[in-house]
């Protein structure tokens, strides 16, 4: 098989993994479906206060740059949720500030 046929096949398996659960859930959707579209949005917060506090707390007693870079992030986004009171833009604005944070370094 060469290289197109390999493309288009996992181009379908992607497409039909998209499209599956509104064709199964096409009547009516579930409820620990929509509950746990309640839930999703904190916890990716959670997730990604946890990643970026995990070598903080590691190393507590001499922070390097990338820490401190991480540690700027938390408080910028912080102050961008509570001004805006957006999760999706206090998501992509604060992981957006620490990687242009960290590629200055």
């Amino acid at each position: 098989m060469d290289i197109i046929a390999y493309i288009t096949i996992i181009a379908a398996i992607t497409a039909f993994t998209r499209f599956a659960p509104f064709l199964v859930f096409y009547k009516k959707v579930p409820n620990i479906v929509s509950n746990l579209g309640m839930i999703m949005p904190a916890s990716l917060i959670a997730m990604i206060f946890i990643y970026s506090c995990n070598n903080i707390i590691l190393h507590t007693p001499k922070l390097d740059k990338t820490d401190i870079c991480n540690i700027v992030g938390i408080i910028f986004t912080i102050i961008i949720h509570k001004i805006f009171k957006n999760i999706l833009l206090s998501i992509i604005g604060g992981t957006t500030f620490v990687v242009i944070l960290q590629s200055n370094i």
